[in-house]
């Protein structure tokens, strides 16, 4: 199992880092790419994070899906502030995940970008409130929802349930025993819930 997460300045550090720390401790090999072009990347709380690669946009070799592609939320997933909409390859890298019906997920802000893909449409999704009116074509979800699944895309509300997609994630891509037993060694849910 394989994932990527892919970064830009102004990244909810809680939201990018909960994730792939759950990713990785099941053992699903998480990439973090930055798409700044270049491996250091700041957070909206400036705390800086060292990608382990670059995004590849190179149209002879364009970048691989993977079984999980994953946008953090942030000011770097919001339109006019360096969004992920405007980096070369990215939707399109996207829009084929889609197609291979392999999982994506975003959190907080970061869902509009999947809606104005057109990722969502007739799907049941979820973004930070005031977001919702960017999910394109969705079924908007609201409070008391945190996560919400549909077919292949996970979408969540923000940082405080950063914990909750990550343990989706896992379900999806692990089974829920092993989403539990995370939980569970986290102190995130007590056994048998």
């Amino acid at each position: 199992m394989n994932a990527k997460v892919f970064m830009t300045d102004g990244f909810e550090t809680v939201e990018a880092l909960a994730v792939v720390d759950l990713l990785r401790r099941a053992g699903i090999d998480t990439e973090l790419i930055s798409v700044t072009g270049r491996k250091e990347v700041t957070s909206a709380q400036n705390i800086v994070v060292h990608a382990d690669r670059l995004f590849n946009n190179s149209a002879a070799e364009p970048e691989k899906t993977a079984d999980l592609l994953f946008l953090p939320g942030g000011m770097g997933s919001v339109s006019g502030n360096f969004p992920f909409e405007k980096i070369k390859g990215l939707k399109e890298l996207f829009l084929k995940q889609n197609d291979e019906e392999k999982l994506i997920a975003a959190i907080c802000a970061a869902p509009s970008v999947l809606g104005h893909w057109g990722l969502l449409r007739n799907k049941r999704a979820i973004a930070f409130p005031g977001f919702d009116k960017d999910l394109t074509g969705a079924i908007v979800e609201s409070a008391p929802a945190r996560v919400v699944s549909d077919g292949n895309i996970i979408t969540a509300r923000g940082m405080g349930t950063a914990l909750d997609l990550g343990l989706a994630i896992v379900g999806k891509l692990k089974g829920d025993d092993e989403a539990e037993r995370l939980g569970v060694d986290a102190q995130y849910i007590e056994a048998g819930e």
